[in-house]
């Protein structure tokens, strides 16, 4: 049965192309957090977080021209109490992006990406709260085996410390996972009422909006953004502009698959980015070590092959369930 969705259409879950939507998404998260990390520590030495999430910010407007221009006469009408809700999502994602940002100055990625594996959880708590999703007992617990892959793989099984994971990583990525999760609720939420073009364009229109806010009010931030632009403007600018791009395609195919399944399987299929986190950093350390590099041993090996088989287990019995 087919589902109407103002703008789109949705079909149902068991019958839909949904998981691989929702798997690209990762795949291509991946990417970008190897090369925010390669800005950062390359390009943004210092006060990176909030210089990148500018640039960032920024780059997000690249999706406004095409959608104004094709919903022109429908941009505005949109509810109030809706487009109260997209500006807000949209300001909620910057300082997800943000809190991700501070921790990635002073992780690896392959520390950082695991930990928001807390975004499945909270997730489901705000579509049962908010959507008043459901999830089957088979769901439940192929979604809590990915979940057990994933927190295997964060942990710094470092030789000679004890094993643990850090917690003030863990309580920016917490702060951040949350957001995020919040993000997908609410977007979804009017998505589902409103045209799914048109709530990405408010939601970008906020974040793009925001990072010009920032331009204006901080005289640090200004005065560092443009010795950027001026000292190394085409490098920096043109590998954000690819890595935004990169970025927001992965946004665009997650955003959809949420439409067509409940958010929480959603949220667990992308628990998938850092085993290609960890993936890229295998490929990137073998042929582009001045881009990055990962631990390879045959002890880091052993400890990522456990977890990504526990992580393939249980996504392969989430799908199955569907």
């Amino acid at each position: 049965m087919n589902i109407q969705v103002k703008g789109l259409v949705c079909y149902n879950p068991r019958m839909s192309y949904w998981f691989f939507l929702a798997l690209a998404a990762p795949i291509l998260w991946s990417l970008t957090n190897h090369i925010d990390k390669y800005l950062l520590s390359k390009y943004l030495p210092e006060r990176g977080a909030g210089i990148l999430l500018v640039f960032s910010a920024l780059s997000s407007a690249i999706v406004l021209p095409p959608i104004a221009w094709i919903y022109r006469g429908e941009i505005f009408n949109v509810s109030s109490g809706n487009l109260a809700t997209l500006l807000f999502v949209g300001l909620a994602s910057a300082v997800g992006l943000y809190l991700y940002l501070i921790c990635l100055e002073r992780e690896e990625a392959s520390v950082v990406i695991p930990l928001f594996q807390l975004i499945p959880v909270f997730g489901y708590v705000l579509g049962y709260l908010v959507l008043k999703e459901t999830l089957s007992v088979p769901q439940i617990l192929s979604s809590l085996l990915v979940i057990l892959g994933v927190v295997i793989l964060s942990v710094d099984i470092t030789k000679g410390k004890r094993l643990s994971l850090k917690g003030r990583a863990l309580l920016l990525i917490s702060a951040s996972s949350f957001l995020y999760a919040l993000y997908d609720t609410l977007f979804k939420l009017v998505a589902l009422t409103e045209n799914f073009w048109i709530s990405i364009f408010w939601q970008a229109a906020a974040l793009a909006s925001l990072g010009g806010l920032m331009l204006v009010v901080n005289v640090s931030v200004r005065d560092t953004f443009f010795k950027i632009c001026r000292d190394m403007g085409g490098k920096i600018l043109s590998l954000n502009l690819v890595n935004e791009v990169i970025y927001t395609i992965g946004s665009l195919l997650h955003s959809f698959a949420t439409l067509l399944a409940p958010i929480a399987l959603v949220l667990v299929v992308s628990g998938l980015q850092p085993l290609f986190v960890f993936i890229g950093g295998i490929v990137l350390t073998l042929f582009l070590p001045a881009f990055s590099k990962e631990e390879i041993g045959v002890r880091f090996l052993a400890h990522r092959l456990i977890s990504i088989t526990i992580i393939t287990v249980g996504s392969y019995f989430l799908y199955m369930s569907l």
